[in-house]
């Protein structure tokens, strides 16, 4: 299998790319669910819908972490929604650029507590991580594995909530952002296979069973538990209606942000 990276344009590039493919089950797209749950609300126009596509596979879901910079005198969501409201707009944190899953996170978050927080767009996670060990932005909101992970682990950042139903095998003492308080806030990313719309069923049933088994088995506890994400490998139907699903649950979200990108 090659792999064709085309970052840009919230995954526009490479979705756009992989819908004029040959339905042949020889081109797929890797991309978060984001390209179909949030990008329609976020742009007027676009390339591609999800009629272009055959969903084959939800491989995994990622869990993430709000983490703060150590210098700041907040161990808790209560007391960081108490810092932020006793000094309104100091407090910043980092993002993947505008309009992404995080970004939009934060912002409802700013608005369910009541809270004023700056918005400093980074190029990736690995960036803002790096001016959150710096103090030059306070929090951050990404996942649990990769870069993050040794520095909260030795305290050079300091984990205050994690998303998701359940806590994180990776992070056990730090509470949900439901078990603190943010029910109603559950920001997801879901890893997903999809492939041009016309690819035959039996290809794309072949397919959904080789990822399933490799999510489920082989890489399970080697990479995806290790980044804190969990395998999941649901049926082409399964994703079809999960995609669905979710661009209408965003869509209040988006809108109440007021993030347009074009």
């Amino acid at each position: 299998m090659l792999v064709d990276n085309r970052p840009g344009g919230n995954q526009i590039i490479a979705a756009s790319l992989v819908a004029k493919a040959a339905a042949d089950g020889y081109t797929l797209l890797l991309c978060d669910d984001g390209v179909f749950t949030l990008n329609p609300h976020l742009f007027r126009k676009l390339p591609y819908s999800l009629e272009d596509f055959a969903p084959v596979v939800d491989l995994a879901q990622l869990q993430m972490v709000l983490s703060s910079a150590r210098q700041l005198p907040a161990a808790s969501i209560a007391e960081l929604v108490a810092l932020a409201r006793a000094r309104p707009g100091t407090l910043n944190y980092g993002s993947f650029g505008t309009g992404n899953i995080v970004h939009l996170a934060m912002d409802a978050f700013s608005r369910m507590a009541a809270i004023e927080l700056v918005h400093v767009p980074y190029k990736g996670y690995p960036d803002a991580i790096r001016d959150v060990l710096a103090n030059q932005v306070q929090l951050v909101l990404g996942g649990i594995g990769g870069p993050a992970l040794q520095y909260l682990k030795s305290g050079a950042m300091r984990p205050l909530a994690v998303t998701g139903p359940s806590r994180s095998p990776l992070l056990p003492d730090v509470p949900t952002l439901s078990e603190a308080g943010f029910a109603r806030l559950d920001p997801q990313v879901n890893f997903i296979l999809m492939a041009p719309a016309g690819t035959p069923p039996a290809v794309v049933r072949k397919i959904n069973a080789a990822a399933a088994a490799i999510v489920g088995q082989e890489i399970a506890a080697t990479v995806l538990a290790p980044n804190g994400m969990r395998p999941l490998g649901a049926s082409p139907d399964a994703l079809a209606a999960s995609l669905r699903q979710g661009r209408a649950a965003y869509a209040e979200l988006v809108k109440s942000s007021g993030v347009r990108l074009d």
